[in-house]
């Protein structure tokens, strides 16, 4: 390799570079942005390629058979290849375009980089392991979880989560050393992971719910049916929309930020094997593995946009996001593609020479051209085989009138255009045409033939006619009769259509819900002309009840209302035309009428008495709560709870969390704190002799007084029962007494001498 090979692309992967083989010399650009590493293993190598341009500006050997499976990795300049067939793992130098480390892990580790922190590990052994990115050495102590484990993500801050089917808990590991586990289902349970927004997001295809384990606690929404049954996940996602494939092609698009869920009626080939979607802007891509191409799919305007192949032929296809881009790569062929935010696809040729590191020859191209002998047949059959008018009479009689013409009619958007060809003459030349109806009399209003009075035939158009119907149109040929010089009409030929072509039915189809209410959205299908209005209907086909049709030109939705939060509901819609003709979806959308909840919002806990009253606001359609915490009743249907039965003077921690048919909220905490409330309240009938204070909540005993006609604030500590006493002065009688404060001390004071609450409840405290 050169120095000028070397030099270039130091500086094409750091900072700024000419950009060798893709344009002119004071094209500068940086590599970090737009770039990517690609395999090419058919040709023993990988190549770095420009995304913008869909050029490749580097490329390097691999030691690995045609056939072997690698896998990149590429985080900054952490690239690392993963031979998944050998279980080597390589680490390039993007400054020396060359294999600077290998390192032998085993067959069938998962080995993943970002954040410029990396781990190995072995779902089936359960180990999971530091290493580092440069040197591929482990760092630290592997720990060993319960196996089997599945494989594991990194978030932005280099926490790398790993969920454990056996326990149903996701555990993190920062800087190598295990964290806290967060629950996320139940154990046993069947789980996929994905990071959302650097969120780990977690598919229970158990229970049928995706756990999305945010910083504020984890938050649930039921999966629809569709997608239940190991359905297909990217194993990243940079923005916060996750499409989740179900195996019968519906295709679900799930909103970490909000739990919403949007279902898209999609009509995928049959039989054909596909990868995991994946996200870029507004557009779906997934991969087609049978057909070597991305099928696009874009959830704003719910309609398929053209396929993009890739290798145009049956294998895997490598498909990811990387910095705002999307890459799809024949890995053992010599052809990927690149799609920018835009929509902008470029195709990329791999094995394009004179780049660096590249091989400084042409490499052998294709036959090219096609068969130069031509076809035998030239330009097409010039013998028999051509289509011709019908057969004249064999024997014409003199002054015959003109036959009847051959009539084609045909109608879309409200017009019919009749189509004839001309009548045989049998001497009789006709004059010219006309246009009749079934009862023989003149169309009104009618363009007239394209060859007017010609003999020859032509066109006629009819404008303005109602979708829906059939009409009948007869075109006769007009002549002069030789005997009496009269104009005559002759016997019609005629042909019958409707004004419009049958519409399609109707496409793009979405459906999302909350509050109640399911929003059906959909776009119509070819040939709207003829359609009359448009209804929903359910599953078999039959229209919904209560639910309004929407005119022919839209808005094309429904919003049916009322829906209970905990059933799935299942749609299709229906274009209506003719009198009573329906072309239905082929694709249904299902969604719940209602979102999952979040959070409770302002959930506190205010202590009484051996008590708390809970209080909440409401988080979502139709929800209910769980309360848990010391003596909790559990579930809640309104937005408060009164617990009974506690110790005082402790702290009591409640945990609320909000639920319905869409999934469960986030947990929230609030803590009851049942401390003494200590109250300031003043003596009371102390006219006739001094008021004592005793040690103990009865009669027995003195520890100060307070002198006969002096009233002074005392603080009140709590309540306790004890020995019933009767006040002379006011005739008061209790066996509550006030345990006070008292010179540095406590004391006891019965509540018939003192001012304030004559027994516990609200703030004043039992003892």
């Amino acid at each position: 390799m050169t120095g000028q090979v070397a030099i270039g692309l130091v500086g094409v992967l750091v900072v700024s570079a000419l950009v060798y083989g893709v344009g002119m010399a004071s094209s500068r650009y940086k590599l970090s942005d737009v770039g990517a590493w690609l395999t090419a293993t058919g040709k023993g190598m990988i190549v770095h390629a420009n995304g913008l341009l869909g050029k490749v500006d580097g490329k390097t050997q691999i030691q690995a058979a045609p056939n072997h499976r690698i896998k990149i990795i590429q985080d900054g300049n952490t690239v690392l290849l993963v031979n998944e067939t050998t279980g080597v793992v390589s680490r390039i130098d993007p400054s020396q375009l060359k294999v600077t480390q290998s390192q032998r892990f085993g067959i069938g580790l998962q080995i993943i980089a970002a954040e410029g922190v990396a781990y190995t590990l072995d779902p089936v052994k359960g180990i999971v392991q530091q290493i580092n990115p440069v040197t591929l050495a482990p760092i630290g102590r592997a720990t060993v979880l319960t196996p089997p484990i599945r494989p594991g993500g990194l978030d932005n801050r280099g926490t790398f989560w790993v969920p454990t089917e056996q326990t149903g808990r996701l555990i993190p590991f920062q800087n190598g050393v295990q964290g806290t586990p967060v629950q996320v289902a139940q154990p046993g349970a069947q789980l996929q992971l994905s990071m959302v927004a650097g969120v780990p997001t977690v598919i229970d295809t158990t229970s049928g719910h995706a756990a999305i384990a945010g910083p504020d606690g984890v938050r649930k929404v039921a999966l629809l049916s569709a997608v239940r049954d190991r359905p297909k996940i990217p194993a990243k996602v940079e923005g916060q929309t996750l499409p989740i494939l179900g195996r019968g092609g519906a295709l679900v698009l799930l909103d970490t930020g909000t739990g919403r869920l949007t279902s898209a009626g999609l009509r995928l080939p049959q039989r054909h094997t596909f990868g995991e979607p994946q996200v870029l802007g507004s557009r779906i891509f997934i991969p087609d593995e049978t057909a070597g191409a991305l099928i696009v799919y874009n959830s704003t305007t719910g309609r398929f946009e053209q396929t993009i192949r890739v290798s145009g032929k049956p294998g895997p296809i490598d498909v990811f996001v990387k910095d705002g881009m999307l890459w799809a790569n024949d890995p053992y062929g010599d052809k990927a593609v690149s799609v920018d935010q835009n929509g902008q696809r470029r195709n990329i040729q791999k094995y394009t020479d004179k780049v660096p590191g590249g091989i400084r020859r042409p490499i052998p191209s294709q036959g090219a051209g096609g068969d130069r002998g031509g076809n035998p047949g030239g330009n097409g059959d010039r013998g028999g085989n051509r289509p011709g008018r019908p057969t004249p009479p064999s024997k014409p009689k003199p002054n015959d009138p003109p036959g009847p013409p051959t009539v084609d009619a045909t109608g879309d958007n409200q017009t019919v255009t009749v189509d004839f060809s001309p009548s045989w003459r049998n001497r009789i030349v006709p004059t010219g045409y006309v246009l009749l109806n079934e009862k023989n009399q003149p169309w009104p209003k009618v363009d007239r033939p394209t060859v007017p009075d010609s003999p020859n035939g032509g066109t006629f158009t009819v404008s303005g006619l109602e979708c829906g119907r059939p009409y009948v149109f007869r075109v006769a040929a007009q002549y002069q009769d030789p005997r009496t010089k009269r104009v005559r009409t002759a016997r019609p030929g005629q042909d019958s259509t409707s004004a419009c072509k049958e519409p399609a039915a109707p496409t793009g189809l979405t459906a999302s819900g909350d509050n109640g209410a399911i929003t059906v959205r959909f776009a119509q299908g070819e040939n709207p002309a003829a359609v009359k209005d448009y209804v929903l209907a359910d599953d078999a086909g039959n229209p919904v009840q209560g639910v309004g049709p929407v005119g022919p030109s839209g808005p094309f939705e429904f919003k049916p209302s009322g829906l209970s939060c905990s059933k799935e509901y299942v749609f299709r819609v229906a274009a209506r035309y003719g009198t009573d003709k329906m072309a239905v979806s082929a694709d249904n959308v299902s969604s719940f009428p209602c979102k999952a909840p979040g959070p409770p919002p302002s959930f506190r806990a205010t202590g009484v008495n051996h008590g708390a009253n809970l209080e909440w606001g409401e988080s979502g359609y139709q929800a209910e709560y769980v309360l848990a915490g010391p003596n909790s009743p559990g579930q809640v249907t309104g937005t408060s709870a009164a617990i009974t039965g506690l110790p005082n003077n402790q702290q009591h921690a409640y945990t609320l969390t909000a639920r319905n048919g869409a999934g469960q909220s986030q947990a929230v905490t609030a803590s009851a704190d049942l401390s003494y409330q200590r109250q300031a309240h003043r003596n009371k009938a102390n006219n006739q002799t001094n008021t004592l204070i005793r040690p103990g909540p009865s009669k027995d005993g003195q520890v100060g007084s307070i002198p006969k006609g002096e009233y002074r604030s005392i603080t009140v500590i709590c309540q306790t029962s004890g020995q019933s006493v009767t006040e002379a002065e006011t005739g008061e009688t209790s066996s509550w007494w006030n345990r006070i404060e008292w010179n540095g001390g406590t004391a006891y004071l019965s509540v018939t001498l003192m001012e304030g609450p004559r027994q516990p409840g609200g703030t004043m405290f039992e003892c």
